[in-house]
């Protein structure tokens, strides 16, 4: 899909994703060099998509795949196509160590409990391909890469993950987005060490000051108002900081509480993800001194 003569999006049906949009790959390209931006998943499936988009378009050498972040909806493709390009992957170097411990701890967009064995082993090796793809450079915030007479600058931009980065092209007056702001809906943010509420508003109000025509996310469609978008992101996080302290105002919450009052026809699948959103909340809060611990499990409003 042609999103500007310079930004393709390549989609790829994923018949296995229950959500409402599946991780979008983008192809930057200028002067018969190309750059893709995320992988996608590595099913069999989408990088036939994948491939099959550039494979038609022969006039274009893929030399990049960047990776907005490790997470392995967005990154488990990339070692595929890597070989079959000859891209080099990059990444910001906070991310290269969650990206190759594919065995850790570390939380993922997407997470199943072990009794449905199908798909946490499908997710499982998910993680080990994502594992497969080893950076070839690490780029900070500030650096760039050529693409044709395109610029493509790192921006980074931690607070979904540490490592989290977006892309700004200067010339298509493009940002893309990765998981720090979605075309619909809001993204899931952990608490440290993994993610990181207060630096992740500090990220959108920075992103604010680009000179930016589109916002290209890493789910969802492209979005045009750009300011107002991330505008409404910050607020809402700051609504729901409201509504966590004032159900604080009663007595001591644990987060599961919080959520059970908060998201009260919540698919059980997504509560782990919204615990750790309000406990992501609760850091940013207690850092603020506007909430504190009573107890191993449970917060409350400080005497």
């Amino acid at each position: 899909m042609e999103i500007t003569s310079r930004i393709h999006s390549i989609p790829a049906k994923v018949s296995f994703f229950t959500s409402t949009f599946a991780p979008n790959v983008y192809l930057v390209t200028d002067g018969g060099e190309g750059a893709l931006v995320d992988s996608g998943f590595g099913d069999e499936e989408s990088i036939r998509a994948r491939l099959e988009y550039l494979r038609e378009r022969p006039q274009i050498k893929v030399r990049y795949i960047v990776l907005s972040h490790h997470h392995f909806d967005h990154s488990s493709g990339a070692h595929q196509l890597r070989e079959a390009t000859g891209a080099q992957i990059v990444i910001h170097p906070k991310e290269e160590r969650q990206l190759l411990d594919w065995q850790g701890e570390i939380p993922q967009d997407m997470e199943v409990p072990e009794e449905r064995k199908e798909m946490f082993e499908r997710f499982k090796r998910f993680r080990r391909m994502a594992a497969d793809a080893a950076p070839d450079l690490l780029l900070e915030d500030g650096e760039s890469l050529s693409v044709g007479g395109l610029t493509l600058e790192i921006v980074h931009t931690p607070g979904h993950t540490q490592g989290s980065i977006c892309v700004y092209v200067p010339q298509e007056r493009a940002l893309f987005m990765g998981d720090t702001a979605l075309g619909l809906g809001t993204v899931a943010i952990s608490p440290p060490p993994h993610g990181d509420m207060a630096i992740y508003l500090q990220s959108l109000e920075r992103l604010k000051g680009y000179d930016s025509a589109v916002m290209l996310a890493g789910h969802g469609p492209p979005v045009h108002d750009v300011a107002r978008k991330l505008q409404e992101i910050i607020d809402h996080r700051h609504e729901r900081e409201e509504q966590i302290l004032k159900l604080m105002a009663d007595g001591p919450r644990t987060p599961q509480a919080m959520v059970n009052a908060i998201y009260p026809e919540l698919d059980q699948r997504t509560v782990p993800s919204a615990v750790r959103q309000v406990e992501a909340h609760l850091a940013k809060l207690l850092g603020e001194g506007r909430v504190e611990r009573a107890g191993e499990d449970e917060w409350a409003l400080p005497m």
